[in-house]
């Protein structure tokens, strides 16, 4: 029996379109929005649907690929926010006709600074970066002469585009949230050695301070995280503060849990607020308020601009910053009336 072979045509007769939208849409062209694209290749997937990709390879002299390297540290079993963002990615990837192809730096690759196999073979048309990883490995990787997005990090001294969550501006704001419900007392969990983002959102919790004539108090800094980026057993001041900003949500989790263990209630002695908005704000019980990045924007905006890079590698170090929201929820306790 023989089956009939799959035409652009059928697929525009299924989906109620025209056999140039389909075209354009399996061939990348620009004229069809992302939604109905991807809509288009689905379908063309399930009818199963032929795309000649070596032959089209070899027209464009590209791979098709586009590389994600990810730190092993963001990869565990319970990192929710790195495993979704590049969910996402894999989403937006094949929508634009990309495949990706996932690394995993460990510590050692980072110090031998070990090109990646998929580098190596030149199997991908650009990288994109997440998490973080070190300077000197990132150093290394921007001399193979690939086109590199970062995600989630940045270096003042490398000179490439990332896309970043507005971490300064949120931590700012959740801060304040705080202090509005009359907390002055007010500490921060995470290790700001560590990474960029943590940083900025110590940085933004700093200028709340500040703002409210607030002096910070240096015990009340304390560390989730040991300086290789492994969660460690939370030490509590001798004297806390009423409330607590975490840099993301396990920390707000395990400091919630650290705190209960030790007789305190939340928000009830200790009120806490996290980051990022994934699910240890809720196996947390109150429930945990918390700032909502939108990550589903982050990954867009990642392989849109490094297919971007990959069609004109030119101009690189452009900042795009993507905004964030709180979401209130049952963790802190209001110590002033409104």
């Amino acid at each position: 029996m023989i089956t009939k072979k799959i035409t652009m045509q059928d697929i525009a007769d299924s989906l109620g379109v025209s056999k140039v939208t389909v075209s354009k849409a399996i061939n990348d062209k620009p004229g069809v929005g992302l939604e109905l694209k991807k809509k288009i290749l689905d379908v063309a997937t399930e009818m199963d649907y032929k795309i000649n990709s070596i032959a089209k390879a070899l027209k464009t002299n590209r791979t098709g690929n586009i590389g994600v390297i990810i730190s092993d540290v963001f990869f565990t079993k319970n990192e929710y926010f790195y495993t979704k963002i590049f969910r996402y990615i894999e989403m937006n990837a094949v929508a634009g006709q990309y495949n990706t192809i996932l690394t995993i730096a460990t510590e050692e690759n980072e110090l031998t600074k070990k090109t990646p196999l998929m580098c190596m073979e030149q199997k991908v048309d650009g990288l994109l970066i997440l998490g973080q990883i070190s300077n000197q490995y990132l150093a290394h990787l921007k001399r193979l002469n690939t086109p590199i997005v970062l995600i989630d990090f940045y270096y003042r001294d490398i000179n490439l585009d990332h896309i970043v969550t507005d971490n300064f501006y949120a931590s700012y704001i959740i801060t304040s949230h705080l202090i509005e419900s009359g907390h002055t007392d007010i500490g921060f969990c995470g290790n700001v050695n560590l990474y960029s983002s943590i940083q900025d959102r110590f940085l933004g919790y700093q200028k709340a301070l500040l703002e409210r004539k607030i002096k910070y108090n240096e015990s009340f800094l304390i560390m989730e995280r040991d300086d290789k980026g492994a969660y460690i057993d939370i030490q509590l001041p001798e004297k806390n503060a009423t409330a607590y900003v975490c840099n993301c949500d396990k920390a707000a989790y395990l400091l919630g849990r650290k705190l209960n263990s030790k007789g305190f209630k939340v928000p009830g002695d200790v009120s806490i607020v996290g980051f990022d908005d994934v699910e240890f704000s809720t196996m947390f019980q109150p429930n945990i308020t918390t700032v909502r990045i939108r990550i589903e924007d982050m990954a867009r905006k990642a392989v849109k601009q490094i297919m971007r890079r990959i069609d004109h590698d030119e101009g690189s170090g452009q900042r795009i910053v993507i905004g964030a929201e709180i979401v209130y929820r049952d963790s802190v306790k209001k110590l002033i009336d409104d």
